[in-house]
């Protein structure tokens, strides 16, 4: 990474902490930088004092490359930037109006039409008091505790009802200090019916004051059909049922990705052929169009075809 790189990211951050309206100690909770990182590094000096030897040291790129994906400041070129698709505009629409009137969302989406892709979209342009929580099938109710734990920049000691509340305490500082919170959990098909009643508690202690959205696929919604005879499951889904959100379906002819980009037709065909939905249009596009920028030559159906035939090899 060149200085001109770290000077880059430096006035990037500038600009971001101040379009934000956020302060720097806020910004290191968010980047998971040390604030004297940052400090040094918006100040223009790209190295530290240890404090225990004296000795001036670089500060690590790896710090600069985690303000960089904090901000989504892109130092190479972007193969694949922001499209606003239909789907993006609704799921972005949704999470702006639950995190604005603190209320709660289950947004339903097809795989691979952008909802973790929009999501962090929506972390980078609304920094304060925007929490996401990716929710994995291995989960146990200790894991999405300490997830949250994590995502909020805290660690508490105690049981897991303990540390719920806590989690709950820390939330309703946020709001307190006009933060707008919201907690979203995505991919959130994979939450087990202890992570449901959870979420259901931190609900009841923060309703009216943070945001709560649950974003995945139409399996979040047959996991509550199929558990509304369990136990506290009917209020949970009461809690939510009002917020459910259905995104509109992938358009697969992927027009606003490949209209007026010069393409020729045959390559515009085996895309159509090839990719199922948008997060699959990207994997084969971004590295295509990156073999033949540095190939110094269009993408055409031919290079595309003999690219990934090579890799299937």
């Amino acid at each position: 990474m060149t200085i001109e790189d770290k000077k880059k990211i430096a006035d990037a951050v500038t600009e971001y902490i101040s379009e934000k309206g956020i302060s720097q100690n806020e910004f290191a909770r968010m980047s998971g930088v040390n604030s004297a990182y940052i400090s040094a590094i918006l100040n223009g000096k790209f190295t530290f004092q240890n404090s225990r030897t004296g000795e001036q040291s670089d500060i690590d790129e790896r710090w600069f490359r985690m303000i960089s994906r904090a901000i989504g400041l892109k130092l190479q070129k972007d193969y694949w930037p922001l499209v606003q698709t239909e789907q993006f505009v609704d799921i972005a629409g949704e999470l702006t109006q639950a995190k604005e009137t603190a209320s709660t969302r289950i947004i339903v989406g097809e795989t691979g039409c952008g909802k973790s892709y929009t999501v962090q979209r929506f972390q980078q342009a609304y920094p304060a008091g925007t929490f996401v929580i990716t929710c994995n099938r291995n989960d146990t109710i200790r894991d999405l505790v300490r997830k949250m734990m994590d995502s909020l920049k805290v660690q508490f000691d105690g049981t897991i009802s303990y540390k719920i509340d806590k989690i709950s305490i820390e939330l309703s500082r946020q709001s307190d200090n006009g933060n707008h919170p919201i907690l979203i959990f995505d991919e959130a098909e994979y939450l087990n019916l202890q992570g449901l009643l959870s979420i259901k508690t931190i609900y009841d202690y923060l309703k009216n004051t943070c945001a709560i959205c649950l974003i995945g696929t139409q399996d979040i919604l047959n996991k509550l059909e199929r558990s509304l005879k369990k136990e506290g499951m009917p209020q949970f889904t009461r809690r939510f049922k009002a917020g459910i959100r259905n995104i509109r379906p992938i358009d697969r002819t992927f027009r606003k990705f490949l209209e007026g980009k010069d393409y020729d037709k045959n390559l515009v065909r085996l895309l159509r052929d090839n990719a199922d939905n948008y997060g699959e249009l990207a994997d084969f596009m971004e590295p295509a169009l990156r073999a033949a920028d540095e190939r110094g030559e269009k993408l055409t159906a031919e290079l595309f075809e003999s690219m990934f035939y090579l890799q299937n090899k």
